[in-house]
């Protein structure tokens, strides 16, 4: 072997490790534009969650020192869900400016959407069913709150599956954990537990995508 075809072979070896870190830098980069929503989307449903279930653990929470009026706390909470999910809509399609899907990509995305309205007309109606069988309204006033956040929490444990995203599998089995924890509470502390432990959770989660994108 000529002192020529050793430097060569050295070369050639240089060439396809720096060639590989190109490209995972470049991957980095994506990913990391892909995701600078991303922590605004958590910060909305953060909020959501904090504020939302809040007003409704003041309905009897904090008696006699101060109650709201059902009708008010009902009608915040939904105005902040509907709110996050404006918000995640916009932002999401924001995310998605310039990259083109394959068609199986937008079948996946396109079923996954449905899926979280599939899932929530389903539990209202489970729920409506119980109601019509005798679950009494204090019963009824953890089943709603409760399957809905375990509803949430199995969807980012299937999107973790889906697109392979471990920071969503994680945020989904902490979603499950507090869902899971919070009826041994009672009503209305469980509300509490969702304020603090749901939102609280997508609270550090957009802390840690944030810093995670700025890096």
């Amino acid at each position: 072997m000529t002192p020529e075809t050793r430097v060569g072979d050295e070369e050639a070896p240089r060439d396809a490790a720096e060639m590989l870190e190109l490209i995972q830098s470049q991957q980095d980069r994506v990913t990391r534009s892909l995701a600078r929503y991303v922590p605004w989307i958590l910060l909305a449903w953060g909020l959501a969650w904090s504020v939302g279930f809040g007003m409704l653990w003041l309905i009897d929470g904090a008696k006699p020192a101060i109650s709201i009026p059902l009708p008010v706390a009902v009608v915040v909470f939904i105005a902040l869900m509907i709110a996050a999910i404006l918000a995640s809509a916009v932002l999401g399609a924001r995310s998605q400016r310039g990259i083109r899907t394959s068609p199986e990509s937008a079948f996946t995305g396109t079923v996954f959407g449905l899926t979280w309205m599939i899932g929530f007309l389903a539990l209202v109606a489970f729920g409506t069913a119980l109601i019509v069988n005798g679950m009494p309204r204090e019963l009824a006033n953890i089943f709603y709150p409760t399957g809905s956040v375990l509803f949430v929490g199995i969807m980012y444990i299937l999107a973790a599956a889906i697109w392979q995203a471990r920071p969503t599998l994680w945020m989904g089995l902490w979603i499950v954990a507090v869902a899971l924890v919070a009826p041994y509470f009672g009503y209305p502390t469980h509300y509490l537990v969702f304020a603090i432990g749901g939102g609280g959770g997508f609270l550090v989660g957009a802390l840690v995508v944030w810093l995670w994108v700025r890096r």
